[in-house]
């Protein structure tokens, strides 16, 4: 998958309204929250197979964070 359609597919599930570049930071946006991230979860899980958990989140904070804890050799 492309980064500017992981990015793109992510806006969608999460219904953010503002551009998500690689440099925004989740937890700034208006849409963040709890259910937010479950979405982004299972988001994540769906598309890449990859588990995230409370310590992942804590430590993602951009868009790019999530990217390389996704794995960049899942991204072409």
């Amino acid at each position: 998958m492309k980064k500017v359609d992981f990015i793109s597919g992510l806006a969608e599930e999460l219904e953010i309204e503002t551009t998500l570049e690689s440099a925004t930071n989740l937890k700034d946006l208006d849409e963040w929250d709890s259910m937010a991230a479950m979405v982004l979860i299972g988001y994540v899980s769906n598309e890449f197979g990859v588990t995230l958990n409370a310590d992942d989140l804590n430590e993602i904070t951009t868009v790019e964070s999530l990217i390389e804890r996704i794995g960049l050799d899942k991204f072409n």
